[in-house]
């Protein structure tokens, strides 16, 4: 339905889960715009890399699916590694697909149901031990 994180808003938008994709992706011009809200910098290889001291105050990264909001806390969208911060948003436009693309950085936050036979997706918010 939507995607926001801070004061900034997609709007109607659509997309998919996939368990097969490492990050968040969506469409290039909108991760632009988040990624320089928070601070992070391109690189060549169209990622984002960002301040690690950052990390602790980077805003959370809300989608609303089927009207209900499923948070990605702002610490979680990032993956540190060998001392670099690495945001975990990448710009990918796909012509005739979907807008936005859920990975492993979304599905490590809720637990993700494949129904197949029933041909739909659903996500549950893991209990804490």
């Amino acid at each position: 339905d939507n995607v926001q994180v801070g004061s900034s808003s997609s709007g109607k938008t659509n997309g998919i889960v996939d368990s097969g994709t490492s990050l968040i992706t969506g469409p290039s011009a909108e991760i632009r715009k988040i990624a320089s809200s928070v601070g992070a910098s391109a690189n060549l290889l169209g990622q984002y890399t960002i301040d690690c001291a950052l990390v602790p105050n980077l805003p959370d990264l809300e989608f609303t699916i089927n009207g209900k909001p499923f948070k990605v806390p702002g610490k979680d969208l990032v993956i540190q590694a060998q001392g670099m911060c690495l945001f975990a948003l990448m710009g990918m436009d796909i012509p005739t697909g979907p807008k936005w693309i859920l990975g492993d950085v979304f599905m490590r936050q809720y637990y993700t149901i494949f129904d197949y036979g029933q041909e739909r997706v659903g996500f549950a918010t893991p209990i804490s031990s």
